[in-house]
């Protein structure tokens, strides 16, 4: 079935019923048998398969703000983590240089899930078997990986990336660096047994952990940039590339339908810094299939560059944002140089404007942020 389809569907079925106890329920992890309390999209909304902004609206218009305000904001929350990266893209330069060193007995026992903590170990499987972990599990697991095991925030982090069907530079990363301490300085987060008793109804307890470790220290400032493109948002060149994190449809198929060429493009293994699971990788390849069967214009699934660049050096490209398709595109960028334009959403562009700051700051502005996505939507 069109993996598109089931994102919709998923959204529809959740925004109907289940949207309404999200913030009463939202914490607990009832184990991989039972999501109903969760949406169940992370992983169609990091790909853009579901487009944040819609989900919102769709949201909305289904419940209404005060119904679905922890929902809203939670979504808000992968928005806000991505502009924070754009303008702090040395964060994910500095974690693309640390050495992982996979040969430490420490760290295979936590790649196995043979750490002796029974929660983590069944995570650590879990998280292998359904690429999926719920996001308070992800919490306690970092905590558990950073302040109990004393394993590296960035070994954990590549981890969550080879393994999470929904994995992206900007949460993921950020995400880690918050649990250790060093995303907001000096608070950390600490997973506690009785928390984890709590919300696991009762599966796990008297859990050997340290409840009182320190935060992470990290010496470095990161110098906050703001970005600066070459942006379009009409098409310029010929050819298109359209990376797997944005293959939204909805509000562009009639722009995609200008282009002679267009080619849809997943970075296989050989082309990454951080590898990714052969499960991941074949769920990123689906939602490529998904999208051409669901577009007007006629694509090209390729991780070829050599093929694409055989004949032409200019292009329009969806903007991908800081990661692995960036790092890439960038590179190839200054070895053929290439011309390269990137695509934007001005919903986007104009998020990013908040994201200089703290979620408090962010959050604080969410209301004007919809009014803005509204008028865009309409088309003022």
């Amino acid at each position: 079935m069109n993996l598109f389809k089931i994102a919709d569907d998923q959204l529809a079925e959740f925004l109907s019923e289940n949207v309404k106890t999200y913030e009463k329920n939202r914490n607990y992890d009832w184990g991989p048998e039972n999501r109903t309390n969760v949406s169940n999209l992370s992983h169609f909304i990091s790909h853009r398969a579901v487009l944040e902004y819609d989900a919102v609206l769709r949201t909305l218009n289904k419940q209404g703000y005060k119904a679905a305000e922890k929902f809203i904001q939670e979504i808000f929350w992968r928005v806000y983590w991505k502009g924070w990266l754009e303008m702090r893209p040395t964060v994910w330069e500095d974690f693309k240089r640390f050495e992982i060193e996979d040969s430490e007995q420490d760290l295979l026992n936590a790649y196995n899930g043979d750490t002796g903590i029974d929660c983590f170990d069944d995570w650590v499987r879990e998280l292998r078997e359904t690429n999926y972990l719920h996001n308070h599990t992800r919490m306690w697991f970092a905590s558990i990986w950073i302040f109990t095991l004393k394993l590296s925030w960035q070994s954990g982090a590549a981890f969550f990336l080879k393994h999470l069907n929904d994995g992206d530079a900007a949460s993921n990363t950020l995400g880690w660096r918050w649990v250790a301490g060093i995303q907001t300085k000096g608070k950390h987060y600490l997973a506690k047994s009785w928390n984890i008793e709590k919300f696991t109804n009762g599966r796990y307890s008297n859990i050997p952990l340290n409840e009182c470790a320190e935060p992470i220290y990290e010496p470095i400032n990161h110098p906050l940039i703001k970005p600066t493109y070459n942006l379009i948002s009409q098409k310029r060149n010929d050819s298109l590339i359209i990376f797997e994190n944005d293959l939204n449809l909805a509000d562009r198929e009639a722009l995609y339908l200008e282009y002679k060429n267009v080619y849809l493009v997943c970075l296989n293994n050989d082309q990454r810094k951080f590898k990714i699971a052969k499960p991941v990788l074949e769920f990123k390849n689906s939602l490529l299939r998904s999208f051409q069967e669901n577009a007007s214009h006629p694509s090209v699934i390729t991780n070829n560059f050599n093929s694409i660049t055989e004949k032409e050096r200019s292009f329009d490209v969806v903007y991908p944002f800081v990661g692995e398709s960036l790092d890439y595109l960038n590179a190839l960028k200054k070895k053929l140089a290439l011309e390269i334009s990137f695509l934007h959403r001005k919903q986007d562009l104009f998020c990013i404007s908040f994201c200089n700051k703290g979620f408090f700051n962010f959050k604080q502005n969410i209301p004007q942020i919809i009014e803005e996505i509204k008028a865009l939507n309409s088309g003022r």
